[in-house]
């Protein structure tokens, strides 16, 4: 894949161009602080991670979750759930994942991250076409128009208004078919090594990790801390 080719570059949406805010963790342990739960940091990093390799595992064989609404709120409560239980919340009324479902699906709990508007300005200067491939509930087409960032992209494909979710191969071809670009002169950026990396390397796409809490420091591949790094890759 040579790097002088790329003339399509597709973002992830969530920890690559939008966030929680403050963050996720830091959201995550309001909720349930509001609830009488103290939340262990890392405990939190190291379950969150655990989990979502799992989902992970079953979305490569074609599991989906986020392109049916009933179906995307029973999987969120029971993953809000499995966390809570695993920092010692040992009630059953599920009021707490309840209140964990409805803060993070609202989307003015989110905001874009501080580098994102930079970069996207300047690969649009260099002439780039850019897009979006996410697993996310179809509300992130609003949000992405709220937060200014629909303007820079030319194809948004979310998995909740599909039949796929990244990492299955089909979901990176159906951007690229849309983009009416091949896979050999796109690149993606995303935070997941599964999901984001491998899933758009095995569409046959150059993929690009956005590790931007160094939480992946036996990766291999080609890495960014910072989005605003991604033009000088580029060159």
């Amino acid at each position: 894949m040579d790097n002088e080719k790329t003339e399509f570059v597709f973002f992830d949406a969530g920890e690559t161009l939008i966030h929680p805010l403050p963050s996720f963790p830091e959201l995550f342990m309001t909720v349930c602080a509001d609830h009488g739960l103290e939340v262990d940091f890392d405990l939190l990093r190291t379950a969150t991670r655990r989990l979502m390799a799992g989902v992970e595992d079953r979305q490569r064989q074609g599991y989906t979750f986020s392109n049916e609404t009933m179906k995307s709120r029973r999987f969120w409560l029971d993953f809000y759930g499995s966390l809570v239980n695993e920092m010692g919340h040992a009630y059953e009324d599920g009021l707490l994942p309840q209140a964990l479902y409805r803060t993070f699906s609202e989307p003015s709990n989110y905001g874009a991250y501080h580098d994102v508007h930079e970069t996207m300005e300047e690969l649009r200067g260099r002439g780039l076409r850019m897009g979006l491939i996410s697993n996310f509930e179809a509300w992130l087409e609003d949000l992405l128009q709220d937060l200014g960032l629909s303007e820079f992209l030319e194809v948004v494909v979310i998995s909740g208004m599909e039949s796929y979710e990244k990492p299955h191969p089909r979901i990176y071809e159906l951007a690229l078919e849309r983009g009416k670009v091949d896979a050999g002169r796109a690149l993606h950026v995303g935070d997941s090594p599964v999901s984001d990396y491998d899933g758009a390397r095995e569409a046959g796409m150059r993929a690009v990790l956005l590790d931007r809490w160094g939480r992946f420091p036996d990766f291999e591949g080609e890495r960014l801390q910072d989005l605003r790094q991604l033009p000088g890759l580029l060159d």
